[in-house]
């Protein structure tokens, strides 16, 4: 246990929990010991102001802690802590705060407050469903926008299905919509997991899919699957020919470079940062989008869009030079 760990993170959880509260010790998160997390799920059952730690180290430097802390008038809360490099400064939802100059991230555990174990041991607080908000958002009618007005305002089409026009481009580590006269572009992914064939692998950000009620109960994201009728796989294949597009202008003109694109109507489902991190990043230009707390690869799209159908016949063309 190092000593920022002590100083910092141990400190701030016992700060929260009281001076009262049962310490249930701390583990690693890759080989948590069981009795850390039997312990604390005897103090929360028995109505108990505890604290538990998870945490990664190298030598005497903390990278990474994770813990829950309960006060005595029974709140919980997880608190993340990063030691070498902070947060971004801003909470990603209205529920959470920073603390320690954002080296500290602490979300209060929605109510009714429930623990349980991940698959690999780890306690953590499991936030409670909004089941009538999640059904009415199942069976939404999608709105005609455009790709710049989802831009422009992701948070407002946060959860909703879609009737959008755009065109995409890709390759083994992007897979972008965009539009012409849109300043950005959007993650583009498919309903069931997956992407288009030009994308191979890429890291992912730290925006989840679905939204929150004013409580911060989760309403789960509408339901997506593509359908892969004729109009789907006409698509694909003209993705799989902008990728030798793109490579045969290049080879045929050394030093020179077009941008293919596959242009189509598309219906599927809006993702989105948070308004907090919509605002944020507003007001954070210089820094690209490199917080990671967007979508795709690294985190840089603050909107994703998630394919459920193509409308219309896809069409291959030169999109930027």
């Amino acid at each position: 246990m190092s000593g920022a760990f002590d100083r910092v993170f141990m400190n701030r959880m016992k700060t929260i929990a009281g001076t009262s509260a049962l310490d249930c010790g701390s583990t690693s998160p890759s080989k948590p010991a069981e009795s850390v997390a039997k312990c604390g799920l005897n103090a929360f059952q028995n109505h108990k102001s505890f604290f538990i730690a998870y945490y990664t180290s190298t030598g005497d430097v903390l990278g990474y802690a994770y813990g829950l802390a309960a006060d005595p008038d029974g709140n919980v809360f997880a608190v993340m802590y990063q030691g070498v490099r902070s947060f971004p400064a801003v909470a990603p939802k209205h529920h959470m705060r920073l603390a320690d100059e954002s080296h500290t991230r602490i979300a209060e555990c929605v109510r009714p407050v429930k623990l349980g174990k991940d698959s690999d041991g780890v306690l953590s607080c499991l936030t409670p469903i909004n089941r009538e908000e999640s059904e009415k958002v199942a069976h939404q009618t999608p709105v005609n926008t455009t790709l710049c007005a989802v831009i422009d305002n992701p948070p407002a089409f946060n959860n909703r299905l879609v009737r959008i026009r755009g065109s995409y481009s890709g390759n083994f580590e992007y897979s972008m919509l965009s539009a012409a006269g849109c300043k950005e572009a959007l993650w583009f992914g498919y309903g069931g997991g997956g992407a288009p064939p030009s994308l191979a692998a890429f890291v992912g950000g730290g925006a989840m899919p679905g939204s929150e009620d004013a409580d911060g109960k989760l309403i789960l994201p509408v339901p997506v699957k593509v359908v892969r009728d004729s109009k789907f796989e006409r698509f694909e294949k003209e993705v799989q020919a902008m990728a030798h597009a793109d490579a045969n202008y290049e080879k045929e003109h050394p030093g020179k470079f077009i941008d293919h694109c596959v242009t189509a109507t598309f219906l599927g489902r809006i993702d989105s940062v948070s308004p907090e991190v919509h605002e944020y990043r507003k007001k954070n230009t210089s820094n690209e989008h490199s917080d990671g707390l967007g979508f795709g690869q690294m985190g840089l799209f603050e909107a994703q869009f998630i394919l459920h159908s193509v409308v219309d016949d896809a069409t291959l063309g030169a999109c930027s030079q």
